[in-house]
């Protein structure tokens, strides 16, 4: 089976960003400090590489067969709620901005919108992974 490399380095990508988003959320909540520049780096990181990552996936994927019901189920779902989840990610840093300019340590003081927010960015990463494996690897 062969595995696109652009498929392999947006999955080491995914996970990079992952682990940057947590890693400012958990600074912010701890310290009282939101790192904006590198909160908005990793921004528009993501919005350079799954831009370029999904046409590149349209355009490859235009001759690849059909995929099976499970595979396509997992495809729509992660499709649609990672872009969600990104579009609130922005939603979510933009307030967070704002209210840690005004002083106030906004994943501390809303704790359970940051917990659900971290849950579900999981989620998405998950759904990932998953679509990863059973394409390529199962």
């Amino acid at each position: 089976m062969h595995i696109p490399i652009l498929s392999t380095v947006t999955l080491w990508a995914e996970l990079i960003v992952t682990t940057s988003i947590f890693y400012i959320i958990w600074k912010a909540y701890r310290t009282g400090v939101f790192l904006r520049w590198f909160a908005f780096g990793v921004l528009a990181y993501e919005v350079l590489f799954n831009i370029s990552y999904m046409l590149s996936r349209e355009l490859a994927d235009r001759d690849a067969g059909p995929l099976n019901p499970y595979e396509t189920g997992i495809a729509i779902f992660h499709g649609i709620f990672s872009l969600v989840m990104f579009v609130t990610l922005i939603v979510f840093f933009v307030v967070a901005t704002v209210a840690y300019r005004r002083g106030e340590n906004y994943f501390r003081r809303h704790g359970r919108l940051t917990t659900a927010f971290v849950c579900a960015w999981s989620l998405s990463i998950l759904s990932g992974i998953v679509l990863f494996a059973s394409l390529y690897l199962l």
